[in-house]
């Protein structure tokens, strides 16, 4: 987790910034990576993950993303990334806690097919996943 934190986050600390998420689209409480551990996928499939210092809360009865953070993700998603992807080319998920490898920093994966080398980059800050650094 410390890697993950220091190394690839850049954050010094986890404790969010502004009072409502997804607020500000310059906010530091989030950060959108390269995934680091991708699926065996098609290549053309770009792989993201968004990394967020606030809680993304569960229902409690069902133990799925609550109602209302599943819609404000999503129109975080059509903000962020629809804007430059089709629609139909952009999906989004957050793992059960089961299936997470890291459970100590919230994050959602995004995955867009065949977008805009140019639009990833900058979305990304120009990350480079680990698996290419080797």
């Amino acid at each position: 987790m410390d890697f993950v934190v220091k190394e690839r986050l850049q954050w010094s600390e986890l404790n969010p910034t502004d009072a409502v998420p997804f607020s500000d689209p310059a906010t530091s409480d989030i950060k959108i990576l390269y995934n680091d551990w991708p699926y065996g996928i098609d290549e053309r499939i770009v792989h993201l993950v968004v990394w967020t210092k606030f809680d993304l809360p569960d229902d409690p009865e069902t133990k799925e993303l609550a109602v209302a953070m599943r819609q404000e993700i999503d129109a975080y998603v059509d903000r962020t990334f629809r804007k430059a992807v089709p629609e139909e080319n952009v999906i989004w998920f957050k793992n059960w806690k089961a299936l997470k490898s890291i459970h100590s920093v919230e994050h959602f994966h995004v995955m867009m097919f065949d977008p805009d080398p140019a639009f990833v980059e900058e979305v990304t800050h120009g990350d480079v996943p680990l698996s290419r650094k080797a």
